[in-house]
C-alpha cells in the first residue's frame, strides 16, 4: 500500500493527477507539465518533497556517524549550514545540514532506508553510546519552492521575514507553537526554499501555497517535472 502525503488533501483540491513514487502516492502533474517546467525555469514552482528521507542524528558521537556516510572529502557544514555530499553508501547525493547542535540528513526517497541503516551500523559498530538517530520522514511534511522567484514569493506569503537567509543556510523557526524548518536551497541545484514542518501542521502550509498562489504567481508542480530536473545533477 502506498504512503500518503500530508499534503494529500490540498493536491486533490488544485487538480492533480496522482501516480506511485518510491512507494508514494504523489502528484504526477497538475494538468499542465510544460507550464510546470517554465515556472521552475523563470518563475517559481510547488513541490511535494514529503518522500525524500528526513534523518536526525543528534547527542554523542553525531559527528561521526555523519561522517561515516559522507564522501570522506567533503567537511561537516557549520552550524545552521548544509552541504553536497557523495555518500559512500549509496549511488545518488545527498544534503546534510547542522541545526541546532545536530544534523539533518537529507536523501533522495530511493536512498532513504539505505542510508538509515548505514548511519545505524556506523553508529553500533563504533559503540557511539548517548547517539539519538530518528527518521522523521513520515512525522512530517516537507514542502520546496523551487526557481528564480522562490525566495520572493515564500517571503510575501509567510508571516516572518526569510529574505536574509542565504543559500546553503538552514534554520529552525516558530510560527503559532509549530516548529519549521526552512532550507534555502534545491534538489534540483538551483535556488528555492524548502519547508519542513511536523505532518499535523502540513494542510496549513499547503493551504497558505495554495491560497496564494495565483497571487505570487507559484505554479503547482508534479514529481515527473521534479524528477526531469534533478536528473541533470
Amino acid at each position: 500500500m502506498s504512503l500518503s502525503s500530508p499534503f494529500e488533501a490540498v493536491h486533490e483540491r488544485m487538480g492533480a493527477n496522482f501516480a506511485e513514487y518510491n512507494g508514494w502516492r504523489l502528484p504526477k502533474d497538475f494538468g499542465d507539465p510544460a507550464a510546470e517546467r517554465t515556472a521552475l525555469e523563470n518563475g517559481c514552482a510547488a513541490f511535494d518533497l514529503s518522500s525524500f528521507g528526513r534523518i536526525a542524528v543528534k547527542g554523542d558521537g553525531a559527528e561521526q556517524a555523519v561522517r561515516d556516510v559522507m564522501d570522506g572529502q567533503t567537511p561537516l557544514p557549520a552550524d545552521g549550514k548544509w552541504v553536497w555530499t557523495a555518500p559512500n553508501t549509496v549511488d545518488k547525493r545527498l544534503r546534510i545540514g547542522r541545526v541546532k547542535g545536530g544534523y539533518l540528513v537529507l536523501t533522495p526517497p530511493k536512498q532513504r532506508q539505505e542510508v538509515l541503516a548505514a548511519v545505524q551500523k556506523n553508529a553500533n559498530e563504533k559503540q557511539l553510546t548517548g547517539l539519538s538517530i530518528a527518521d522523521l520522514t513520515e512525522k512530517t511534511a516537507m514542502l520546496g519552492i523551487y526557481g528564480p522567484r522562490a525566495v520572493e514569493a515564500v517571503n510575501n506569503i509567510l508571516p516572518f521575514d526569510i529574505s536574509a537567509i542565504e543559500p546553503t543556510t538552514i534554520t529552525v523557526m516558530s510560527f503559532f507553537m509549530i516548529s519549521i524548518t526552512i532550507i534555502r536551497g534545491a534538489w534540483t541545484g538551483a535556488d528555492g526554499i524548502e519547508l519542513i514542518c511536523p505532518a499535523s501542521a502540513a494542510p496549513l502550509a499547503a493551504g497558505a501555497v495554495a491560497k496564494y498562489h495565483e497571487r505570487e504567481n507559484i505554479t503547482p508542480a508534479g514529481m515527473d517535472c521534479l524528477v526531469d530536473a534533478m536528473s541533470g545533477i
